[in-house]
């Protein structure tokens, strides 16, 4: 829906103004502030690895050089195949008069630049003309991956040391953003009502960059800590606890989706002051929002909320959903660069459209799903298949509360077999 979203502002509307009205309607900021979606990935990814790391290097079966190549394995082989119909087939589909712009560019930029997808640098270099371009989470991912272990080994094997490491790389990580959006005097996220310059310069320098987004992934790996250091023991929170923990994290939730309403209005007049707070802090305060809804629920304090995020229906759609990462673009870039006629926009015809797209997506990702990403990883898992016998999870050595423990490592199971892919 965020992409679509985009892709729709640059569609020709008979009725433009429409947007401006948009904006000026408090009620659909979810809709205008949605770029926010992909830092909760970027926590949960942290949580996972921290998790993972620590558990291995607590059995020692932590190997550095298997884990990545694993990891590799695991995101390259359909995303090259994509990239692949990118570079060749993508450009036949159809024709338009915005189909130079929004596919037969991105087909170049494929053909140029290709070897930075694979390496996984795409987000650094050439940044501006970047092949598959939502794929810059892609490198963002595996590198914070690479940097995780100088992080998390600390805190397993020094903790005092660790978390001295973990609370400057933290404020490192809000500070940089702060300081560049200060300084150049930049818009503080995707502002729809800023110039194509200002937007431009700041997915650039600051949405595609990892330094500047790395506060989400950090909050993560502190999170998977917390996880594992409660391996042996239940929490037990007083029911004052539980709630002023729910009541916060909808508040801060509210407040960075809402909070920046003036910011993104046409009329707004620029305070860098301001923007370089909102800029800085309001990724690390929605992750930390979405952190205390994750530690909650694992902890049995999530009540509906819990039921419903664990429901076995969300199962089949994890399976697709780095296919649906790879593959929605292309829709999304067909719809638009083939547009003929300009349309009269409401409501209504966007939903009418995204269900369309929908539809559309999970076929196309089903394809590549079945016939791709899942014979190469059951191939993947075979070459780095654990030895019979070999150490079992710490799970199941705890004696403390022991129902607990395994139910909160099933869940944490669970939710890495869901979201380990992006």
């Amino acid at each position: 829906m965020t992409h679509k979203i985009l892709y729709y502002a640059q569609e020709p509307w008979i009725n433009k103004l429409q947007l401006v009205d948009a904006l000026a309607s408090l009620i659909k900021m979810p809709l205008i502030n949605t770029l926010l979606n992909v830092d909760t990935f970027l926590l949960i990814s942290g949580l996972l690895k921290a998790y993972h790391y620590l558990r291995d290097l607590e059995n020692k079966r932590f190997n550095f050089i298997s884990c990545y190549t694993r990891r590799y394995l695991r995101l390259t082989p359909a995303y090259m195949v994509v990239l692949g119909f990118y570079a060749t087939l993508l450009v036949r589909l159809s024709s338009g008069p915005g189909w130079n712009k929004f596919v037969e560019q991105p087909t170049d930029a494929c053909k140029t630049n290709w070897f930075y997808n694979l390496i996984y640098l795409n987000n650094y270099l050439d940044n501006g003309n970047q092949c598959m371009v939502q794929t810059w989470y892609l490198a963002m991912d595996f590198q914070l991956c690479l940097l995780a272990p100088l992080i998390v080994y600390p805190l397993w094997r020094w903790p005092n040391v660790g978390k001295f490491i973990f609370i400057s790389v933290t404020l490192l990580s809000v500070s940089i953003p702060f300081i560049t959006i200060y300084c150049a005097r930049a818009v503080p996220s995707y502002v729809l009502g800023a110039s194509d310059s200002s937007i431009q310069w700041y997915m650039q320098n600051i949405y595609f960059i990892t330094h500047q987004r790395a506060s989400p992934y950090i909050i993560g790996l502190a999170l998977g800590y917390i996880f594992y250091r409660m391996n042996t023991t239940k929490v037990k929170l007083t029911k004052v606890t539980v709630a002023a923990g729910w009541a916060l994290s909808m508040a801060v939730l509210y407040a960075v989706v809402f909070g920046s309403f003036d910011i993104f209005q046409y009329g707004h007049e620029y305070d860098p002051m301001e923007s370089a707070i909102y800029g800085a802090l309001h990724r690390p305060a929605w992750a930390l929002a979405v952190a205390w809804i994750i530690f909650a629920c694992n902890c049995g304090y999530g009540g509906w909320i819990t039921t419903f995020l664990s429901a076995r229906a969300f199962q089949p759609l994890s399976k697709l959903s780095y296919s649906i990462f790879l593959t929605h673009y292309i829709v999304l870039m067909v719809n638009t660069g083939r547009m003929r006629t300009a349309v009269y926009v409401d409501e209504y015809t966007l939903v009418h459209q995204y269900l369309g797209d929908i539809f559309l997506v999970f076929g196309v990702s089903m394809i590549l799903y079945l016939f791709v990403e899942a014979p190469l990883f059951e191939l993947a898992k075979l070459c780095f298949g654990k030895k019979k016998g070999g150490n079992k999870p710490s799970a199941i050595k705890i004696e403390l509360d022991t129902v607990h423990v395994a139910k909160t490592d099933s869940q944490l199971t669970r939710l890495a077999s869901a979201v380990e892919k992006p």
